[in-house]
Parts: C-alpha cells; sequence; structure tokens
C-alpha cells in the first residue's frame, strides 16, 4: 500500500509533528480522536442523547465536542492507523521506515492507553468524553503546552465545558461513586504519564497497539 494512501485514508490534512514535545501533544490528540469516535460511533448507533444539564448545556458540550472531533479527523491520525501502518509494514520497505519514524507517536499513544485500561480494569469506565475534556485541559492549562500546530484547540473554553459536568456532579454518580472524582484522577494521572516519559528508540521494542492486532 502507497503510503499516501495509508495516511490520507485516515487523515486528509495530517499535521505531524516534529519534535518529541509536540509528539507528545499529538499523541494526545491521537488518544481523543481515537475515544470520541468510538463514543460517537457507539452511541449514534444506540441512538442514546447524552444530556448534561440543562438542553443548552447539552448543546454546548456535545456540538463542541462533535466539531472537536470533524477538527482532530481533519488534522491526527487515529489508531486503526497504527493498526494498519503496523499490518501492512510486515509486507513493505518503505513502510517498515515509516512506522519506525511514527514510532515515538506509537509509544506515547500506548502509554496513555494502557493507563486507561489498567485503571478500568476491575471496573467499568464511564464518561470517556469528559475524560478527553480533562486531559486536554490539563496538558494545555495547567501544563501550559503549545496549540500552534492545532490552532482550533485555541477556540475550546475547557473551563466552561468542564463547569457543565461539575455543575451536575449528582447525575454522573454511579453506585455512590463520584464518576467526576474519578475522572479527574485517571486524567491526571494519563498527563503525568505522558509528560515524565522519556522516549528512547527500541529496535526490539513491540507495541501494545501491535500485540492487539
Amino acid at each position: 500500500m502507497p503510503i499516501n494512501k495509508l495516511i490520507n485514508d485516515n487523515c486528509k490534512n495530517r499535521v505531524k509533528a516534529v519534535l518529541l514535545l509536540d509528539i507528545k501533544t499529538e499523541a494526545l490528540l491521537v488518544f481523543a480522536r481515537t475515544a470520541l469516535e468510538r463514543y460517537f460511533a457507539q452511541i449514534d448507533e444506540a441512538k442514546f442523547i447524552a444530556t448534561v444539564g440543562t438542553d443548552n448545556d447539552t448543546i454546548y458540550v456535545y456540538d463542541t465536542l462533535r466539531q472537536l472531533l470533524v477538527n482532530l479527523q481533519e488534522s491526527v491520525v487515529n489508531v486503526d492507523y497504527f493498526i494498519k501502518l503496523v499490518q501492512e509494514s510486515k509486507r513493505s520497505l518503505q513502510l517498515r521506515e515509516l512506522a519506525k519514524y511514527e514510532d515515538p507517536l506509537i509509544n506515547y499513544y500506548d502509554l496513555m492507553a494502557e493507563t486507561v485500561a489498567v485503571y478500568y480494569k476491575n471496573k467499568p469506565a464511564y464518561l470517556p468524553e469528559f475524560l478527553v475534556i480533562c486531559v486536554l485541559s490539563h496538558w494545555i492549562l495547567e501544563e501550559e503546552k503549545s496549540t500552534n500546530l492545532y490552532p482550533y484547540l485555541k477556540d475550546i473554553d475547557f473551563l466552561e465545558l468542564i463547569s457543565k459536568f461539575e455543575d451536575n456532579r449528582k447525575h454522573f454518580e454511579k453506585n455512590e461513586e463520584c464518576t467526576i472524582n474519578e475522572i479527574y484522577e485517571i486524567s491526571s494521572i494519563v498527563v503525568e504519564k505522558l509528560k515524565n516519559y522519556k522516549y528512547k528508540a527500541n529496535k526490539t521494542r513491540v507495541s501494545k497497539t501491535r500485540k492487539k492486532k
């Protein structure tokens, strides 16, 4: 499979980061795109209407997230690209070279995906859309990471989105536990792990993404 087709089939106007710090931001956006795609596909298929507080609050939150997803689909790949790349690289030297180039991005994504999987190993996960909001807010606002490569992120009021969920905490309690607090916790863990992780090229490394398929 030609490289351009592999990428264009997944993301037509990809913005590829070069510096490792920017690749961490890109990986976080890959994580966000993948989570939002799966979430909206599931609720749309089930014809489920997600709500947060008032009708106006609900429209604001989910219209913002759907537009964010459109922007992410235009500018970053998702995990399906990684899986396809690894599969196709077994038959193409050119794609093997591309896989090596993408390894930091895959590595960072694997780190976040595995962190979330371990956290929810023995309990169900709720509110993936709020997790996306929290990790992006933490990374961009609290860690003050640059969004210059992805300017549409500057148009999102993450604190306002968070406030809609905060104001309706009772609505998101599960089995007498506050889901909102739980997601704050896991989002903080994900961001701290991503921030502190030092990428080192490893020729023998097999990513979690690769193992799954």
